[in-house]
């Protein structure tokens, strides 16, 4: 939103910012943002003729987030851009292609490596029963529209605390705009706030939990945010499924460490996660070949997992693949600090997390 404005803005971190986020704003750096990185935080300074086309492609990194986004951004510019990302990235596809081409841009893949030529208009039908992503894209995007566009949303939403935060960013920047199944979407003009504190990403606390859990007599001073409710929820229903089912449908991002959790205790289900098999990895599937690598039994379903209780892990007798997902590597590492292992690509976890395999192997040191 600040890229979109006429008013420099401090973004102040109070962790260090996972490669993701450096891949966006490297990305907006293309398109004449910026980016002033100093001990205070960023100073984001916009350009004063507005956002311009890239002189090269746009690369995402491994930031679905990014590539979405800035599809979207880009989809406002009638220039011709490519967006292009690393092999996990390329991997993934997303339903905002046919969206964009149903607004009458021309995108020429529904995955990366994409090119994407024209300016959003007319109108669209958005299902936000897979993922919430597409339509914070087009609402992030609204303010650089040349014309108003009309949005049907239908499905049931799900990550409904990361659709929320998007509605919240628009308000606090000067936009009052509500959920509704019929959005209509214009040009307007961004008035952020001259500052912005980003707290600490709330979906790696059950990494913390699961050192915990693991390594008995170590307790963490972790930093518990409480700016998404429903993340909040389903901490705790992951603690107190004794058995039970827990509806994730808020919550994918946790689905490989509350796997582990509910292994550690006594078990039970996760529903509502279907969207999941479209992150980084399917990180269903995936989480049900991590458990097993490492000694622990699952079962894929159609809506999640089952997960049977009092299980331990066991030393893996082959290397751990985390297939470029980064919280599968996360877990990965957490498991191997425990009982060992060869853990291929672990460096992926710089993505969300920086430092966090050399904060793991600190935890060893006397």
């Amino acid at each position: 939103m600040i890229s979109q404005s006429n008013t420099t803005c401090l973004i102040k971190l109070k962790k260090s910012p996972g490669a993701d986020v450096n891949s966006m704003a490297e990305c907006l750096q293309e398109m004449g943002v910026n980016v002033e990185r100093n001990k205070d935080g960023w100073f984001v300074t916009p350009p004063k003729q507005g956002l311009s086309a890239p002189n090269i492609g746009l690369d995402c990194g491994n930031s679905g987030t990014s590539a979405r986004v800035l599809s979207a951004l880009v989809a406002t510019m009638g220039e011709k851009v490519k967006l292009d990302g690393d092999e996990s990235l390329q991997a993934r596809s997303s339903s905002l292609g046919k969206i964009l081409r149903d607004l009458q841009v021309n995108v020429d893949s529904d995955s990366l490596p994409v090119i994407v030529n024209g300016k959003m208009k007319g109108g669209a039908t958005v299902d936000v029963s897979k993922s919430s992503q597409p339509l914070s894209a087009l609402i992030l995007a609204s303010p650089s529209l040349e014309e108003a566009i009309e949005i049907h949303v239908e499905g049931e939403a799900v990550s409904r605390g990361y659709l929320g935060m998007t509605f919240d960013i628009a308000r606090s920047c000067g936009c009052p705009i509500e959920m509704s199944s019929q959005l209509i979407l214009e040009p307007w003009n961004v008035n952020p706030p001259n500052e912005i504190d980003i707290p600490p990403e709330l979906s790696l606390f059950p990494m913390a939990i699961l050192l915990e859990l693991l390594h008995e007599g170590l307790h963490l001073q972790t930093e518990l945010a409480t700016y998404d409710p429903l993340l909040l929820m389903a901490f705790d229903a992951i603690d107190r499924a004794n058995g039970s089912e827990v509806d994730l449908r808020d919550a994918s991002d946790l689905v490989t460490p509350a796997a582990v959790w509910m292994a550690l205790g006594e078990g039970g289900s996760i529903t509502g996660i279907p969207h999941a098999r479209g992150k980084e990895s399917d990180r269903i599937r995936r989480t049900v070949e991590l458990l097993q690598t490492f000694g622990m039994n699952s079962e894929e379903t159609e809506e999640g997992l089952v997960i049977p209780g009092g299980q331990t892990p066991n030393t893996p007798n082959e290397p751990v693949q985390t297939h470029m997902d980064h919280r599968l590597a996360m877990v990965a590492m957490i498991l191997a600090s425990k009982v060992g292992g060869d853990i291929i690509n672990a460096e992926i976890c710089e993505v969300s997390h920086p430092g966090f395999i050399q904060q793991l192997f600190a935890l060893s040191q006397p």
